[in-house]
């Protein structure tokens, strides 16, 4: 499959977003990778995420916080960010409009692996 569409009646909410998904594992067209749309609306750091994939984030818009392995970035329209394998991870809104993020899942690479 080339080709998605965010499909509204199909998403997950958890912790004050809402995951609109493009791409999952019963369409993706490569094992391994998911796509969604986040819709955050949670004012306070979530439970923090773990995974055992690499996480990627780009910001469309809103602003909000994000903590990565104990880090703290600011986050804004064109902000890109990394959640590698393991690497506890958290996003917080701080604007009054959603903060809204393309969020995309990506298998772990054999060097990450190797370093494992």
């Amino acid at each position: 499959m080339y080709h998605a569409e965010i499909n509204k009646s199909l998403f997950t909410e958890s912790h004050g977003a809402t995951s609109y998904h493009i791409f999952q594992k019963e369409n993706t067209p490569i094992e391994g990778c998911i796509v969604m749309v986040n819709r955050v609306e949670n004012t306070d750091y979530p439970p923090f995420g773990v995974h055992d994939d690499n996480e990627g984030f780009y910001v469309i818009e809103g602003t909000g916080m994000m903590v990565v392995g104990g880090q703290e970035f600011e986050l804004r329209p064109g902000v890109a960010m990394y959640a590698p394998v393991g690497v506890p991870h958290a996003i917080k809104k701080t604007g009054d409009a959603a903060l809204v993020i393309f969020i995309h899942h990506f298998p772990v690479t054999d060097a990450q692996k190797a370093g494992m």
